[in-house]
């Protein structure tokens, strides 16, 4: 039985780096593959959820107690005999686990990136932070002796330059089912007559409320718009740290009554049908899936020029620098708001997000070398 161990998910609805995890179990497991997974804290509904696959999930300390999570990884290797593992990190320090996968002979240990920066809300820990991966960049990669980004931006963030520009790396974008995600003018008036949007431009983002999705800047891009569109709504759909920070902003701009806040949802597919525009001004990312979500329902995008031009699947998408100001962003997207979703163009690009090519990737990822 071929075995191998993924690494580190969350609870299942952590967003990107989730979804993948899922998503290479769904289209790897077959009979004769044995799938577990790493998390730092196991997640009921996520272990029942996992139980169709015969997958375990085994929780480990966190990178604040290095030194028990090299012991619980490397205990669990060598228990288990896994011939691959296969690690999805967003920053070159979590690399213990890699680690006790060298340590331990593995055949295969393949790192993924799947940021292009480092979120932390405070500036000072955002410094340290970013010395500390220039720092164990050019070591944690000894650690693999395969490497995968969701973007070459991504990449470069985590590997050297040799090992990104060689045939050692490779880039696995992240997958959208377009099915679901096609544009159906039925269900947009269904969903704006729910929130009671009806004649009205609604601007939306979807994104944890964190540093990294930049909803400060989104609320001064939209008070502008708001001045010259008074009935414009934004939709912002998440949660996170910085919610009643946001929720603070948007009441001292006077605009309490224009944005809604709707929380995390599974339903990011109808709520996209419902917009006219969606912005994502992120300080950065490794490749948002959302953004390509977004287009695959025909929405105009404004999206900031430090996300990688990767995400342009379509000929209503476009990079505004985070320079400009927020007047400049706010006519950007009343110039998209008048592009017809309908008759939208993919690009040939758009084919690699396709979640049928992804599992063709993933299945060849993981077959016999």
């Amino acid at each position: 039985m071929k075995k191998i161990l993924l690494g580190f998910i969350m609870d299942g609805h952590g967003g990107g780096v989730d979804n993948y995890l899922l998503n290479f179990v769904d289209a790897v497991w077959q009979e004769g593959v044995q799938i577990d997974l790493l998390t730092n804290k196991a997640d009921t509904g996520l272990k029942k959820a996992l139980g169709r696959y015969g997958t375990h999930l085994y929780e480990t300390a966190n990178l604040k107690h290095p030194l028990r999570q090299f012991r619980q990884v490397r205990y669990l290797i060598r228990k288990e005999g896994y011939e691959i593992v296969y690690l999805n990190v967003s920053t070159s320090m979590d690399m213990i686990a890699a680690f006790a996968a060298r340590l331990c002979g593995v055949p295969r240990r393949i790192l993924h990136s799947h940021s292009g920066g480092n979120d932390c809300e405070s500036v000072i820990k955002r410094m340290i932070f970013d010395i500390l991966q220039k720092m164990c960049r050019p070591i944690f990669y000894r650690a693999g002796n395969e490497y995968c980004g969701c973007s070459k931006k991504a990449g470069y963030w985590m590997f050297p330059k040799k090992i990104v520009e060689s045939d050692r790396f490779q880039v696995i974008y992240n997958a959208v089912d377009r099915n679901r995600f096609a544009y159906l003018p039925s269900v947009r008036s269904e969903v704006r007559k729910e929130l009671g949007l009806e004649g009205r431009l609604v601007i939306g983002t979807v994104g944890s409320l964190t540093y990294v999705k930049n909803h400060e800047f989104l609320l001064q891009v939209f008070s502008e718009l708001k001045k010259r569109e008074p009935d414009a709504v934004l939709l912002l759909v998440g949660d996170g740290i910085r919610r009643k920070m946001t929720e603070d902003q948007a009441e001292a701009l006077g605009l309490a009554g224009s944005v809604r806040f709707l929380g995390r949802r599974s339903d990011v597919d109808r709520l996209m049908q419902a917009m006219d525009v969606f912005v994502l001004p992120s300080w950065f990312e490794g490749l948002p899936t959302v953004g390509i979500e977004a287009q695959c329902t025909g929405l105009p995008c404004v999206i900031s020029d430090t996300v990688t031009e990767e995400t342009r699947i379509t000929d209503r998408c476009c990079f505004v620098s985070l320079k400009k100001s927020a007047e400049y962003w706010a006519e950007k997207i009343l110039e998209m708001k008048e592009l017809d979703r309908s008759s939208v163009r993919y690009m040939t690009e758009a084919e690699v997000y396709d979640l049928r090519s992804q599992q063709t990737r993933l299945k060849a990822l993981i077959a016999d070398r």
